[in-house]
């Protein structure tokens, strides 16, 4: 195989974890039905602390993949930036979608155009980064 085939393989694998990573802490911090506790008490400053940890840690990932892997780090961090928004939209755990930022927008346009929104942003970083030199702060 040739460096480039190895690129997309390991972009791959890497998008496969970032799913698994969420997917896990959506199944791990999902109460059971018999929890009758008022969502909205969720989505205060343990679920702010999760959004915050869960993003820092697929940041922290990506910038070690992609010098590890001898990718751009702008082109990196667009794409893996992008599908981290578009996964998490569509898994919709707690700790995102209750988010007072994710709350403000889901009130002021539903929660259908809160999701066109969302993935509307993620594909356009996912753009930005495979299509453009764009940067991240000042090179």
């Amino acid at each position: 195989m040739n460096p480039s085939e190895l690129k997309v393989i390991a972009f791959a694998c890497g998008l496969l974890s970032l799913t698994l990573l969420v997917t896990a802490a959506w199944q791990w911090n999902s109460r059971p039905a018999s929890d009758a506790s008022d969502p909205s008490e969720r989505s205060g400053w343990r679920g702010n602390l999760t959004l915050f940890a869960v993003s820092l840690l697929v940041l922290v990932g990506l910038l070690a993949g992609a010098a590890q892997a001898g990718w751009s780090r702008n082109r990196t961090l667009w794409v893996g930036l992008g599908s981290f928004l578009v996964l998490l939209t569509v898994t919709r755990p707690w700790w995102f979608w209750e988010n007072w930022k994710a709350h403000w927008l889901r009130r002021l346009m539903g929660d259908a155009g809160t999701v066109l929104v969302y993935l509307l942003l993620g594909g356009a970083m996912v753009w930005i980064g495979w299509n453009t030199d764009w940067v991240f702060g000042r090179q």
